[in-house]
């Protein structure tokens, strides 16, 4: 191997090394995989619309869809800060990059939504709202942490309810 494919193979290797799509915890910390997988999950989704909010608020969408889209970016607008903080309090390391099918769910949003731009958005928060619920449930129920238990307990509510809000919002004959 040539000096520069080494340093390149190196150079590699490092921009893997700082990439993490899962929150870590401290060595020396008591929370379980759940409660890592849930302050995770919650982080990720509330980014993934973060970034889903920040491109569709300055497009045209269908007039019915855009109170559903206010309250969604609403809702990640003012959860982002409480899931930094619950993590700062638990010496978490938050992920820095959401995972590739979010990503994908992201770049298809951008470039080629199906059928069109309101749906593809409503389509793709019922997915990630339906991924959510299931581990605020969870860790509701099983989790160890008692202040993400917390955090899931009071949340899975909202959660629940803006998923049902969005199938509503789905334009009829378009399904999920």
């Amino acid at each position: 191997m040539t000096l520069s494919a080494r340093y390149l193979a190196v150079g590699a290797l490092l921009a893997l090394a700082g990439c993490s799509t899962t929150a870590q915890g401290p060595q020396s910390s008591t929370l379980t995989p759940q409660d890592l997988n849930f302050i995770t999950t919650a982080y990720q989704l509330v980014h993934f619309d973060l970034n889903a909010c920040t491109f569709v608020q300055k497009n045209t969408l269908e007039p019915q869809v855009v109170p559903v889209v206010d309250k969604i970016c609403a809702d990640a607008r003012e959860y982002a800060p409480k899931i930094r903080a619950q993590a700062a309090e638990n010496n978490v390391t938050l992920p820095n990059t959401l995972p590739t099918e979010l990503k994908a769910q992201l770049v298809t949003l951008n470039y080629r939504p199906q059928p069109n731009l309101s749906v593809a958005f409503i389509r793709d928060e019922i997915s990630s709202h339906e991924s959510a619920l299931a581990v605020f449930q969870d860790e509701a129920q099983n989790g160890v942490n008692p202040t993400f238990k917390q955090v899931a307990a009071q949340t899975a509510p909202l959660v629940e309810q803006n998923l049902k809000m969005l199938r509503a919002a789905l334009p009829a004959g378009t399904g999920e």
